[in-house]
């Protein structure tokens, strides 16, 4: 699935698409119905790049297309890395409307999002923009200030269902043009080998699960790491554990039940 030049282009571009992955029709149904199922009457979310969107975990026993997804973009992660990687969360999401550029990561440390549309996208109707190499680039808080302001309007990463976009969490991406739109994501982070490591990725856990956020789906039917995740025995789940994401996951969706009507 992921060959040399594929290694390259994700360190020198910042992403990398590679085609035809998975069988879109199976999880573009799992993504519906997870959707349909886990996030009913809630209104829909709005991001710090305002984008609006709701998403749903897709890491437990109702979606087995998903968790198999997982599994067989771990070996190609880890390849792309070159590192023992281990996989944050796997979601659902519907997104409407424009996404403003960001960054999804400001960590000295490399994690990579693995990111596959359910519709067909083009340049002009949704499909993700990047700016190639601004990953290496110094953090910022407006794609203006990285170097060579031309490139601001982006590449357009053009996809049909069934391929998945890889990309560096630093590099900086948006979307335009596009209406409603279905992704299915995961992410995937090296495992920490050295106290530095660790305290980035900590950090990086604790921006993603976060006790005061409520995504408005159903925590019990889609928990992040729940009773069927624990059970799977994969052998990321217990250095999950470790590194507290499995205790922020918890900790963030004990808080939503507590303040939900019962």
């Amino acid at each position: 699935m992921v060959g040399d030049d594929d290694v390259a282009s994700l360190g020198s571009d910042g992403f990398v698409v590679l085609r035809r992955v998975f069988d879109a029709e199976h999880l573009s149904a799992e993504v519906d119905a997870a959707l349909a199922d886990g996030y009913r009457d809630a209104p829909m979310n709005t991001g710090t790049a305002g984008n609006r969107f709701r998403y749903v975990p897709m890491m437990c026993e109702r979606t087995p297309v998903s968790l198999a997804l997982v599994d067989a973009l771990a070996g190609p992660a880890g390849r792309l890395l070159d590192r023992t990687v281990l996989p944050v969360r796997a979601k659902g999401t519907r997104y409407v409307g424009a996404t403003a550029w960001h960054r999804d990561s400001e960590l000295d440390i490399v994690t990579v999002g693995f990111v596959a549309y359910l519709e067909p996208l083009a340049v002009h109707s949704g499909a993700l923009r990047v700016l190639p190499g601004s990953h290496q680039g110094p953090a910022t808080d407006s794609p203006s200030g990285l170097p060579d302001e031309g490139r601001v309007v982006g590449r357009g990463v053009e996809t049909e269902p069934g391929d998945v976009i890889v990309f560096d969490e630093r590099l900086w991406h948006a979307s335009a043009g596009g209406a409603e739109r279905r992704q299915w994501r995961v992410d995937f982070i090296p495992d920490p080998v050295t106290p530095a490591e660790e305290a980035q990725i900590r950090g990086y856990f604790a921006g993603i699960f976060q006790p005061g956020w409520d995504g408005g789906y159903d925590v019990d039917r889609y928990p992040t790491y729940g009773a069927h995740w624990s059970a799977s025995r994969q052998p990321w789940m217990e250095r999950l554990r470790d590194l507290g994401a499995v205790e922020r996951a918890e900790q963030e969706e004990s808080a939503v039940r507590a303040k939900r009507p019962a």
